[in-house]
């Protein structure tokens, strides 16, 4: 018997989840931002350390198993940031989305959260690989260093527009993961429900905005033929847009029309309709007590 939220019960969830984001403390909000930046960025340096480290691996056994090992450690980060409640700019995108197509939010609380997160971000990439990672000369010395500078210096000259839908199937893959991670009820349930598209994500190459601000800017540290107008330009820019595309729209926007309005419709009535009326009852009592930790502290 599968213990898993239906989706029906996991959008009423998504929603009630970004209520509470968009209740939540502007300096609460900051912090947890720059903290998510800080995990991501933690799972870039051990991508980078074993990507690097990987190299002669890859010649003997093709650059396919080399770039499934490193995506592999990749998760640990996003599974971090789940795990303390941090808020990560890109899960946001669709958990403030569906909130406000469900009038429980509005666009100012989506946009705030956007920006605050994003910057939040941003800040605490900055902060990791400028003080934690450069300063700490941690990927000073071949091959993690010159595996640094070419990985940024590829995304650097990948055309705008494949960049751009690289990072929409990015996202899309990111909200699938926070989307199944608050489905499962376990913790190790929520684990492998986040484990598997990240790793699915960076294996393929796909690209994340969040992810891009520690991997890339240390590559740029370290010497990487990139400015910051062609990293803002043609790095930067591109895949925020196609972040917010794919968590906007094809999770976003198609889970609350596809979910949402049919919970009701006699198709779901019987199987449904309970599950759907214990959901009601959990949101309600959980804003009456002022408290969603059961479902809400360990999503993005």
């Amino acid at each position: 018997m599968c213990d898993a939220h239906n989706v029906y019960h996991t959008v009423e969830l998504v929603s009630a989840i970004g209520v509470q984001k968009s209740k939540q403390r502007i300096d609460h909000t900051i912090i947890k931002s720059f903290l998510a930046g800080v995990f991501l960025s933690f799972s870039g340096l051990f991508l980078l350390i074993v990507g690097g480290g990987s190299a002669p691996l890859g010649q003997s056994l093709g650059p396919g198993i080399q770039r499934m090992i490193q995506a592999a450690v990749f998760p640990v980060g996003l599974i971090l940031i789940i795990m303390t409640s941090a808020e990560l700019f890109t899960g946001n995108t669709m958990i403030l989305m569906i909130s406000t197509l469900d009038r429980k939010t509005t666009l100012l609380n989506l946009i705030i959260s956007w920006i605050v997160s994003y910057c939040g971000n941003f800040a605490g990439c900055l902060f990791c690989s400028g003080i934690l990672v450069y300063y700490a000369g941690i990927l000073s010395n071949d091959p993690y260093l010159s595996f640094t500078v070419q990985l940024a210096e590829v995304k650097g000259n990948i055309e705008w527009h494949q960049i751009f839908l690289r990072g929409i199937a990015g996202d899309w893959l990111i909200c699938l993961g926070i989307w199944l991670t608050i489905s499962a009820r376990e913790l190790h349930s929520k684990i492998i429900a986040i484990y598997l598209p990240i790793w699915l994500l960076i294996s393929v190459g796909y690209e994340h905005s969040i992810a891009n601000m520690f991997t890339v800017q240390m590559g740029m540290m370290l010497g990487a033929n990139l400015s910051v107008g062609k990293y803002i330009s043609c790095v930067m820019i591109p895949v925020t847009l196609g972040n917010i595309v794919g968590g906007t729209f094809f999770v976003g926007f198609l889970y609350w029309y596809l979910y949402m309005p049919k919970k009701t419709d006699i198709e779901t009535k019987d199987n449904d309709k309970s599950s759907a009326d214990d959901v009601s009852q959990v949101v309600e009592k959980q804003e009456e007590l002022g408290q969603s930790k059961q479902n809400i502290n360990i999503i993005l």
